[in-house]
């Protein structure tokens, strides 16, 4: 597998456990306004 490949899996599986943390522990505490510009 290419490093480019590697770096891409890295970062698809961060998202992912970043995703799981924040949506099952603490779903409350995420009160950002996306659409602030």
């Amino acid at each position: 597998m290419s490093r480019t490949a590697k770096i891409a899996l890295a970062l698809f599986v961060i998202a992912v456990l970043y995703k799981v943390v924040f949506s099952g522990s603490s779903d409350v505490e995420v009160d950002y306004e996306p659409t602030e510009e």
